[in-house]
C-alpha cells in the first residue's frame, strides 16, 4: 500500500508541475530558434550590405581612375608623355598633373597600396603612385603587366591576388590588385591599363570587424567564383569543401567533420562586378541561446522532480496513518465489529480530526440511512402500485372504444355521444400518454379543442371560443403540458358558468424572441378586488389549496420550470371578466427554428 500510494501521489503532483515547464521550455527554444533564424537572415542582409558598400567604394576609386585617365585626349598626351625622351614644360606640366591625381587617391584611401598607369610605349614607362614615372627594368612590381597583356579582352574590372615587396629585406605585402582595360576610340585592342592594388589585409580586417557570431567566417569570391577575401584564416575550418560553398546558389546547412555549418549565400548578395558574398558559422555558435534555454529547462524539470519527489515522500508518510485508520474503520463495519479505538491527533491536524469524524458518523448512520432507503422503495413501489390497478390506460382505452361502438349500434349514426367519446379518449390519451413533461405548442392547443368540444356540449354552447394567434409562429415552440386547458377550465367554472347567458372565451398567444406571452380572457362574473387579492394570495403561498386547485397546481409547475418569474399573472373585475396569463422564455435555437420552454 505504502509504494501505491507514493506512486500515486508522485503522479498526482509531479505531473501537473512538470508538463508545463517542458512545455514552456519546449516552446521557448523553437521560437527562439525561428527568432534566431530570422535574426540571421536580417543580420547577414545588413553585414553583406555593408560589405557591398565597402567593395563598391573600391570600383568607385577605380571608375574615377578610368574617368581620369581613360578619355582620348588624356591617353594621347600620357602616350605622348610615356614615349619622350627627354621632358618637354608641358609634360612636366602634365606629369605633374597626373601623379598629383593618382597620389592624391592614394594618400587619401588607408586601403589603396599603389596606383599605375599604362599607356603602350616603346620606352618600357608608365606611371607609379609615389614614383612619378617608372621604368619595368627598374620597378619593384612589374607582374602585373603579364596579367594585363593576358586580358586583352576583359572589357571588365578583373581582380588578383598578389604579393609586393618593394624590398628584397622587406616581406611581401599581400595585395588584391584591381585591373582596367584603357581603349583608344581608334583601336579595338587596349592601349593601356589601370592598375589598382589594395591592401587584402586592409580589408580582410574590416572584415573580421564585421563578424557577428564566434567562429563565423565572411568570404568574399571574385568573378570566377575564387576566393580572394576572408575576415579569418580558413584553417579552423576541417574538411569544408571550398568549391561546393561557392558554387552554392543559396541557403544550405553544411554537414562535415562532425560539425554543422550554416552557409548563407543568397544569390541577392552580389555586386554588379560579378563579386559574391558568404557567411560561414557554426551551429553551435547560432545556437547557444536555445541550448542555454534547454539545459536551464533540463535543470528545472531535474529540480522540481527532486523536490517532487522529497515533498511527495513527505506528504505520503503523513498521509499513510490517516489511510490505515480509514481502512481498518471500514473492515471494522463491513465485518459487524466495534469501531476500533482512533488516537488522538497530536497538534492542530484538522485533517485527521475531519476525516475521523467524517468516518465515525458515516458509519453510525449508515444503517438507519439504509433503513429509511428500504421504507422509502417501498413506498414508492406501493404507490406505483396503486395507481396502476386505479387507472390502466390500456383497460380505459379499450373500455371507451366499446362504449363508443354500442352507441353507435343503437343509434345508427354519429351523435353527440359519439363525439364526446372522441374527444375523451383524446384528452386520456394526451393526458396518460407517457410522452414527457414537454409537448410542442400544437399538442397542447388540440388537447385544449377536445376539451373545449366536451364543455360546449355539456353546456349546450354557453358560450364561444376565440382563437388569437397565427398557425405558421407556433409550428416550432414546446411548453410545459397540460398547462392550457386548466386556465381554460377556471375560466368556464368560475366566470362563465356563474355568470350566465352567452359568454366568450378568448385564447391569444403572441410569440417574441423572447418566448411566448399566452393569455386567457373570459367576459364571465369576475371577481372583487378582495376576491382577487385573495387569489392572487392563495397563488404566492406554499400550502395545499382547498380551491383552485388546478390554479394553484398549474402556477407551481410553471414556477418549478421558468423560474419565480414564470408564474400565473391573474387581473379580473367585478361583472367584466378574467384575465390570466404567464409567459414561456425562450431557451435556445435549433436548425428547426425556436424552441421555448424546457427541452
Amino acid at each position: 500500500m505504502k509504494s501505491k500510494l507514493f506512486v500515486q501521489n508522485l503522479l498526482q503532483f509531479l505531473v501537473p508541475l512538470l508538463i508545463p515547464i517542458i512545455i514552456l521550455g519546449t516552446l521557448c527554444s523553437l521560437i527562439t530558434k525561428q527568432y534566431i533564424q530570422g535574426e540571421l537572415n536580417r543580420s547577414n542582409a545588413q553585414l553583406f550590405g555593408q560589405i557591398d558598400r565597402n567593395v563598391e567604394m573600391i570600383f568607385n576609386d577605380m571608375n574615377g581612375l578610368k574617368l581620369k585617365f581613360g578619355s582620348p585626349e588624356i591617353m594621347y598626351r600620357l602616350e605622348q608623355l610615356l614615349r619622350a625622351q627627354r621632358l618637354t614644360l608641358d609634360n612636366l606640366r602634365l606629369l605633374e598633373t597626373v601623379q598629383n591625381d593618382i597620389n592624391v587617391a592614394v594618400n587619401s584611401k588607408p586601403y589603396i597600396e599603389s596606383v599605375y598607369v599604362y599607356v603602350r610605349n616603346d620606352t618600357g614607362q608608365f606611371l607609379a603612385s609615389g614614383e612619378g614615372l617608372a621604368k619595368f627594368d627598374r620597378f619593384h612590381d612589374v607582374e602585373w603587366m603579364d596579367n594585363f597583356v593576358q586580358n586583352q579582352d576583359n572589357r571588365g574590372v578583373w581582380t588578383e591576388q598578389r604579393q609586393i615587396r618593394q624590398y628584397s629585406f622587406q616581406k611581401p605585402v599581400a595585395v588584391t590588385t584591381f585591373y582596367k582595360n584603357l581603349y583608344s576610340v581608334l583601336e579595338a585592342k587596349p592601349v593601356g591599363v589601370i592598375v589598382l592594388n589594395v591592401y587584402s589585409d586592409y580589408i580582410e580586417k574590416l572584415l573580421h570587424a564585421i563578424e557577428t557570431y564566434p567562429g563565423q567566417a565572411i568570404l568574399i569570391a571574385d568573378e570566377r567564383k575564387r576566393i580572394i577575401l576572408k575576415s579569418r584564416p580558413l584553417d579552423s575550418f576541417r574538411d569544408i569543401d571550398w568549391n561546393e560553398v561557392v558554387q552554392a546558389k543559396e541557403s544550405f546547412t553544411l554537414q562535415k567533420g562532425g560539425e554543422s555549418y550554416y552557409v548563407s549565400t543568397p544569390a541577392d548578395y552580389s555586386n554588379q562586378y560579378g563579386w559574391t558574398y558568404y557567411s560561414v558559422a557554426a551551429q553551435r555558435s547560432l545556437n547557444q541561446i536555445p541550448f542555454r534555454l534547454g539545459t536551464f529547462t533540463l535543470i528545472c524539470v531535474l529540480l522540481s522532480f527532486l523536490l517532487g519527489l522529497a515533498l511527495t515522500y513527505w506528504l505520503t508518510k503523513q498521509n499513510l496513518r490517516h489511510v490505515r485508520n480509514m481502512v481498518s474503520i471500514i473492515q471494522s463495519a463491513e465485518n459487524g465489529l466495534p469501531l476500533p479505538e482512533l488516537k488522538e491527533s497530536k497538534g492542530t491536524n484538522e485533517y485527521d480530526f475531519i476525516t475521523q469524524k467524517l468516518i465515525k458518523n458515516f458509519i453510525e448512520q449508515s444503517y438507519l440511512q439504509i433503513q429509511l432507503s428500504e421504507k422509502k422503495y417501498r413506498l414508492q413501489a406501493l404507490e406505483l402500485s396503486a395507481l396502476q390497478s386505479q387507472m390502466n390506460p390500456h383497460f380505459l382505452f379499450n373500455t371507451l372504444e366499446t362504449i363508443y361502438w354500442v352507441v353507435l349500434g343503437l343509434t345508427g349514426k354519429p351523435n353527440k355521444a359519439n363525439h364526446m367519446l372522441e374527444h375523451l379518449s383524446n384528452l386520456l390519451k394526451y393526458s396518460l400518454g407517457a410522452t414527457g413533461k414537454i409537448v410542442t405548442l400544437e399538442q397542447e392547443i388540440s388537447y385544449t379543442k377536445s376539451y373545449l368540444e366536451i364543455q360546449k356540449i355539456r353546456y349546450r354552447d354557453l358560450f364561444d371560443i376565440v382563437w388569437e394567434y397565427d398557425p405558421r409562429d407556433i409550428q416550432h415552440y414546446k411548453m410545459l403540458k397540460l398547462t392550457l386547458q386548466p386556465l381554460v377550465e377556471n375560466s368556464i367554472y368560475h366566470g362563465i358558468k356563474e355568470r350566465g347567458g352567452k359568454s366568450w372565451i378568448k385564447i391569444k398567444i403572441i410569440t417574441s424572441d423572447t418566448g411566448l406571452r399566452i393569455t386567457v380572457v373570459d367576459n364571465g362574473l369576475g371577481m372583487k378586488r378582495e376576491r382577487l387579492i385573495q387569489v392572487r394570495g392563495l397563488l404566492q403561498a406554499d400550502i395545499e389549496p382547498s380551491e383552485h386547485i388546478g390554479l394553484v397546481n398549474t402556477n407551481r409547475r410553471l414556477k418549478l420550470a421558468y423560474g419565480q418569474d414564470g408564474g400565473l399573472v391573474v387581473r379580473s373585475k367585478r361583472n367584466w371578466g378574467t384575465s390570466v396569463s404567464f409567459s414561456v422564455p425562450l431557451q435556445r435555437e435549433t436548425d428547426g427554428g425556436k424552441l421555448a420552454g424546457v427541452s
